[in-house]
């Protein structure tokens, strides 16, 4: 339909042409008279034209009324004027302040003097390369490392080098990985000195992690870098701190928390740390979860590292405590509805243990995806839902991504076998998953769910699901 003609304002007659709005001329007659006074006019000007002639412009005389636009919608003289004078003392709707710049920006507590590192530099530097290389474990050459990394740590603190950070942390890596060893070394002893190398940097950096938000920052970059599971002890610390605003002096603030959160994770995949510091670590990640008021990019990070565990229960009182907080987090209406859909998506990686029910882990994820259906249709252009549905359908399956080899990336924590509800109860979340998968090809092509398909996903819900 036209906009601009709405059928109600439209003229009926036989001559129209679609939804514009025809005129007929019958309507309004001009005078004979008045025509040929037009025709005469258009005559003159074309011979004006003809003949080069100009007339020279009027100047607008001091008098000459200015011209005024077509008068349109009159604004009340109340109105214009709470427009232009707005008041000085109120701010705009909605308006939020920048917040305050922490403390921790601008701390300055460097752990050596510029002369202190300069002296350090020309005495332990190239002995500190060279013991390296050669994985010189003896007692001097022991000492000669403890005193490397307290020069490369100390290094990172000083305040004229914050531009250099990332650089210095890239030297340090680069020391510690490929400047260890050369050829005519065994492989144990490059071995042995890389773990006393890890060894020292996790005895050492506490010191950055209470410096200002670059150091600290880095310091935990560092440590998730390492292929040293015992680092996660740090990493635990840092997490479980308090928020900066509560602790300005311990506290961590939430960006920190989550690099953190990441090096977690790449020890969980990559280190593997034994049950019992896993155990550890999985109790510690759901201590943060049970917290509401987190960043939701927080939240989201601490999913992703449950997502590789593969402790199942708690030794301790054999309650299935992983499990039973991805549960927890999917049915928590209060959370962000990405954090709900990623717990979801971890759902279907971690070890469903005998006490827990395969059909409680379906329905739940099922219901769920049902109230995201619900409110897709309310808000159909939101784009977060298209996220959010995806992940609800990797609740099921893999995302089918493979490395090198030919195998699967996205894996199941436990059996290392591809992710998935499917994979591994595929008689009871096939059912859910059929009902599902139409509604994600919907949003997904950014379109709103079709009701036929809502309402399919909702029978079935309502059949196994109590209804509050």
């Amino acid at each position: 339909m036209n906009r601009l003609c709405h059928p109600s304002t439209r003229h009926h007659s036989d001559k129209k042409d679609g939804p514009v709005k025809y005129v007929d001329r019958a309507e309004f007659p001009i005078s004979v008279h008045k025509a040929r006074n037009a025709f005469r006019v258009a005559i003159v000007c074309w011979l004006i034209s003809c003949a080069g002639y100009a007339p020279a412009q009027a100047q607008p005389s001091s008098k000459t009324k200015p011209v005024t636009k077509p008068a349109g919608k009159t604004v009340p003289k109340a109105a214009l004027e709470k427009f232009e004078q707005p008041d000085p003392d109120k701010l705009p709707p909605g308006f939020q302040p920048a917040p305050e710049p922490l403390a921790i920006m601008d701390l300055d507590q460097p752990l050596a003097t510029t002369d202190e590192l300069a002296k350090l530099k020309k005495e332990v530097v190239s002995k500190f390369t060279k013991t390296l290389r050669d994985c010189d474990l003896s007692s001097t050459g022991k000492q000669v490392i403890e005193t490397g990394v307290r020069y490369r740590l100390a290094e990172m603190t000083l305040k004229e080098k914050r531009k250099e950070l990332p650089d210095l942390h890239k030297a340090l890596i680069r020391d510690i990985t490929t400047g260890i060893g050369n050829p005519g070394i065994k492989p144990a002893d490059v071995a042995s000195m890389v773990q006393f190398v890890n060894q020292e940097l996790v005895k050492q950096m506490p010191q950055l992690l209470v410096n200002n938000f670059y150091v600290r920052l880095h310091a935990v970059l560092i440590l998730s870098e390492l292929d040293y599971a015992p680092s996660h002890a740090l990493l635990l610390q840092v997490i479980q701190s308090k928020e900066i605003q509560e602790d300005p002096v311990l506290g961590q603030p939430s960006a920190i928390k989550i690099a953190a959160t990441q090096g977690l994770t790449r020890i969980l995949k990559y280190a593997s740390p034994p049950v019992a510091q896993r155990t550890i670590i999985a109790h510690a990640l759901v201590d943060e979860l049970q917290k509401p008021n987190t960043h939701w990019w927080y939240q989201l990070r601490l999913i992703e590292a449950l997502r590789h565990m593969t402790v199942a229960v708690d030794a301790g009182n054999n309650k299935p405590f992983v499990i039973d907080q991805l549960l927890a987090l999917i049915n928590d209406r209060e959370r962000p509805w990405t954090v709900r859909s990623k717990a979801c998506f971890a759902i279907g990686r971690v070890p469903i243990p005998a006490a827990v029910k395969p059909e409680d882990v379906v329905n739940t994820v099922a219901d769920f995806a049902l109230q995201l259906s619900t409110a897709a249709q309310a808000k159909p252009n939101d784009q977060v839902w298209k996220s959010c549905v995806w992940d609800v359908y990797l609740a099921f399956k893999a995302d089918g991504s493979k490395d090198k080899d030919g195998k699967d990336k996205d894996q199941d924590a436990e059996r290392k076998g591809a992710g998935g509800l499917l994979a591994r109860i595929k008689p009871v979340a096939q059912p859910a998953y059929d009902r599902i998968v139409p509604i994600v090809r919907d949003v997904i092509h950014g379109k709103s769910p079709d009701a036929g398909d809502v309402k399919n996903l909702g029978d079935f819900v309502r059949e196994r699901v109590p209804q509050k």
